[in-house]
């Protein structure tokens, strides 16, 4: 079904010379590719009546842009739209893309587009309670993003570069990508995360350092639960904590790859997970009192969330839908 559009200014004049050449109703809605009934509306509601001025295109456009204004946002239009929206931000981290999407997946009676959500979110009540806290970025403004420094000195033995990794096919699965990522107070407490780049499935192992003995274990513990066949390649960050990617590579017969120097946005979807994973453990959050319960709830959640790239599917769903034995993914 197409969307109703309300007529532009440039319509508007349109209708106004084809009036005064006398056209009919019918004929000038042939013309604007119009229904004649949205011709005779436009008439009659922005017609100066009172003042015997007839059909005016710049008065007429005036008018509609003034009651639309008054008219007022869906969201505050509709107060069960607006509880749906708070709560899936507060209580369950959903993203304004994930809450439109669902609302449209499931033929909800009212929808809503993301960019309104987010002017909802930085209008004066949003801000007012702090909404945008329970976004990615968690920003009081809406910034652009900023690439990060280049890092150098790898030192790492048998480096292959990501430009040497043959292209990934969108539906291929078994291609992974993995990172570290920090909290506050303890900098060497970390989360070893892992992400499968087809369905976005989401892995966290807790470390009390980096040492590359103890991540390179918790990497290969996280690729053995898949088959080999389900095993094509793992892309990496230059740390050293990834020294023993050859060792892994030979076990689990895994090619293994690393960024270009300063490229984070090479391995996106692990990047993005961490970005998710914030959501329920903040950056902020002191690392002494991490506990494995709390990395496997948070992991659940995101395993749980609604993705757009999926048409609102989770990550859950899809891996649920490959061939392959995932009962050590669900323990």
């Amino acid at each position: 079904m197409r969307q109703y559009k309300q007529l532009s200014l440039e319509e508007r004049e349109k209708l106004y010379l084809m009036k005064k050449e006398g056209k009919t109703i019918r004929a000038v809605a042939i013309m604007l590719m119009r229904s004649p009934s949205s011709i005779s509306r436009e008439l009659k509601r922005n017609s100066e009546l009172s003042r015997n001025l007839g059909y005016l295109p710049d008065r007429a456009h005036n008018l509609a842009s003034t009651r639309k204004a008054n008219h007022g946002t869906k969201i505050s239009r509709y107060p069960e739209l607006k509880t749906i929206i708070i709560n899936r931000m507060t209580y369950d981290r959903w993203s304004p893309q994930m809450i439109s999407g669902v609302l449209k997946k499931n033929a909800a009676k009212i929808t809503i587009s993301p960019e309104s959500i987010y002017k909802y979110i930085y209008s004066a009540e949003g801000c007012g309670m702090e909404l945008y806290q329970h976004l990615i970025c968690r920003r009081p403004k809406r910034n652009q993003k900023y690439g990060r420094k280049t890092r150098s000195n790898y030192g790492i033995p048998d480096r292959v570069s990501i430009s040497q990794r043959p292209e990934i096919k969108p539906d291929e699965f078994g291609h992974f990508e993995a990172d570290l990522t920090f909290f506050a107070q303890n900098s060497k407490i970390n989360l070893l995360t892992m992400v499968e780049r087809k369905t976005g499935y989401f892995m966290a192992d807790l470390n009390e350092s980096k040492k590359s003995d103890m991540i390179g274990l918790k990497l290969l513990n996280n690729l053995i639960k898949f088959p080999k066949k389900a095993r094509k390649t793992l892309t990496l960050d230059n740390g050293k904590e990834f020294v023993m990617h050859n060792q892994i590579s030979k076990i689990t017969e895994t090619p293994t790859y690393f960024c270009h120097p300063g490229s984070p946005w090479e391995k996106p979807y692990v990047e993005t997970s961490h970005a998710l994973l914030h959501r329920f453990i903040p950056k902020k959050t002191n690392s002494n009192t991490l506990t494995l319960e709390e990395i496997k709830n948070a992991v659940t959640k995101m395993n749980n969330l609604p993705r757009k790239r999926f048409n609102f599917k989770t990550p859950a769903e899809m891996i649920a839908q490959e061939n392959f034995n995932s009962v050590a993914l669900r323990a």
